[in-house]
């Protein structure tokens, strides 16, 4: 949060205007905004649990790579288990499945610490801090552990769709997408609570028409098993 008297942006308003412009064009044909930006600038289309890239700094100004070795992917698919009898469940999972992916990626990376949010909503600029993540990054690497959960046969109601994006040029905002198979997309946007805390998946539709949306006032922490340290995150106070 901005400090009282200083001089702040909002989120994503210095580096997130990257190829806004070209994809606020498409938006009478693409109501949803799925577009592909920022995969094709900064993701990397093939990752596998050996070779985790991981976008950070701002606007994936900073790369780092991560790998989840045998133990690590045994606790993201313990998630998953028993598997989901319906899509609406099968959510609840993929967000704790993301939450415990950004913990152990972000334990190798740097970027488990305290992220500033979009409920701050006036916040100083990055400072060149590189273990903070903007609306970008998030989107990127959210779309990365949804890739892999798809690949690793974990989803089985939803597929991963392209990005979405919603805002103004100037002031815009990004998040990873999830379509219920055969139905509506859904917005996954790690970026509107702490590190550790299982990120929202609301209607996609909902996510671009009304900011901020209502969230639960707190969540409960991902508990890491096999001796990884345990970052306790929660919403309160955001």
């Amino acid at each position: 949060m901005a400090p009282n008297g200083g001089r702040s942006v909002r989120f994503c308003r210095i580096f997130g205007c990257l190829g806004v412009a070209w994809v606020m064009s498409a938006c009478a044909e693409n109501p949803s905004h799925l577009n592909t930006t920022f995969l094709d600038r900064y993701a990397d289309p093939n990752p596998t649990l050996t070779s985790i890239l991981e976008c950070h700094g701002f606007s994936c100004s900073e790369t780092s790579r991560a790998a989840l070795n045998r133990d690590a992917w045994r606790q993201v698919a313990t998630v998953f288990v028993p598997r989901a009898r319906d899509a609406r469940a099968e959510r609840r999972q993929i967000a704790h499945g993301v939450a415990t992916m950004q913990l152990l990626v972000g334990q190798q990376t740097g970027t488990a610490t305290h992220q500033w949010t979009h409920r701050d909503k006036d916040i100083l600029p990055n400072l060149n801090d590189p273990t903070q993540l903007d609306c970008i990054d998030e989107a990127v690497n959210t779309w990365t552990y949804l890739t892999l959960l798809e690949r690793g046969g974990l989803l089985h109601f939803h597929r991963v769709a392209k990005l979405s994006h919603a805002g103004t040029p100037i002031d815009p905002r990004n998040t990873a997408v999830l379509q219920e198979i055969g139905g509506q997309y859904f917005a996954i946007d790690p970026s509107l609570v702490d590190v550790g805390v299982p990120p929202p998946i609301i209607p996609l539709d909902s996510w671009i028409a009304h900011w901020p949306p209502d969230l639960p006032a707190s969540e409960a922490p991902v508990r890491l098993r096999g001796g990884s340290k345990l970052i306790t995150a929660s919403n309160n106070g955001l």
